[in-house]
């Protein structure tokens, strides 16, 4: 559904994306991971048509993106970063406005409306002015004019951006019901959240793909970079340090001491197998003299993924 190949461009003579490469199949839903000012905006701004690009191809369900501008965008629902709202409409309204803009049937309107709403569960607020509605619903909104005229792909700049625990979950539950209809390319630089919304992966980074995976091989890769996170008391720092370097070298993992505070020292380790380590932890801490204050796995940020691809 979506090709690119040797995606670049240029802002002046600052290179903001080079020489992009990778595909989209039909019904994924594909993660563009990077850190802020990676280029994923800008790659994002290219595939929809609101950019040119310096130099390469962009086609989206075959059709040329820089050939064929206005065939494109009748097969892309786009969600910018910022939902592109009227805040002094309702719901209802706005979205009549946008199913105008995109020149569906005035009589399928009414239905359409119906049914974005129902997908979005907007239906209890359409009535409702979008300024007094929180930033979740807002993202509703968004996503709603993004899905009206039914278009085969949905592109997403940070969809799950502001939003508090429950209204992440929610959202991810919409862009997953998605999948059934649509192609879906979402951006984010918030590593757990997407990992949980998409089946595919790909890494941007200074404007390059360094890395592409799956869920399975994104799941080994964060399975070898975590870490946990031991919090002991009881002893000296550096007694407590001696004895789990002991452990460590054991069962072959590693100890990077973090900080201490008043409740304890804290260290990072890494292990391929936690369970052994921490049956060696607590088999001899009794004796040692040595307080576990706490124990908690830490997650794999998108730093750690990229420090080890780069």
């Amino acid at each position: 559904m979506i090709k690119v190949r040797n995606l670049s461009k240029f802002y002046g003579k600052k290179l903001a994306i080079d020489r992009l490469n990778f595909e989209l199949k039909e019904g994924e839903i594909v993660g563009l991971l990077g850190l802020n000012g990676a280029g994923k905006t800008t790659t994002i701004r290219i595939l929809t048509g609101y950019l040119i690009a310096t130099d390469g191809i962009c086609e989206l369900d075959g059709v040329n993106t820089f050939e064929h501008p206005l065939d494109v965008k009748r097969k892309i629902g786009y969600l910018p970063e910022t939902p592109p709202l009227y805040p002094e409409l309702t719901v209802f309204e706005y979205l009549t406005f946008v199913s105008r803009l995109k020149q569906i049937e005035e009589n399928e309107i009414p239905a359409e409306l119906e049914r974005v709403c129902s997908l979005t569960d907007l239906t209890d607020v359409k009535n409702k002015v979008i300024e007094t509605l929180s930033l979740g619903f807002k993202k509703r909104v968004g996503i709603a004019q993004a899905i009206l005229g039914n278009p085969e792909i949905i592109i997403m700049d940070e969809p799950i951006s502001g939003l508090d625990p429950k209204q992440i979950v929610e959202i991810r539950n919409l862009i997953q019901s998605l999948r059934e209809s649509h192609t879906i390319l979402l951006s984010s630089h918030i590593l757990p959240e997407v990992y949980k919304t998409c089946n595919r992966f790909l890494f941007l980074h200074n404007g390059r793909i360094v890395y592409q995976c799956d869920r399975a091989e994104l799941e080994k890769e964060m399975e070898n970079l975590s870490g946990l996170e031991v919090t002991l008391s009881g002893k000296p720092k550096a007694r407590v340090e001696e004895y789990l370097s002991g452990i460590a070298e054991k069962v072959g993992a590693t100890v990077r001491f973090v900080g201490e505070e008043s409740h304890g020292a804290t260290f990072l380790v890494n292990t391929n197998s936690e369970r052994k380590f921490k049956e060696e932890l607590f088999s001899g801490i009794s004796s040692s003299g040595i307080l576990p204050e706490y124990i908690r796995k830490q997650d794999v940020t998108l730093e750690q993924i990229f420090m080890n691809k780069v």
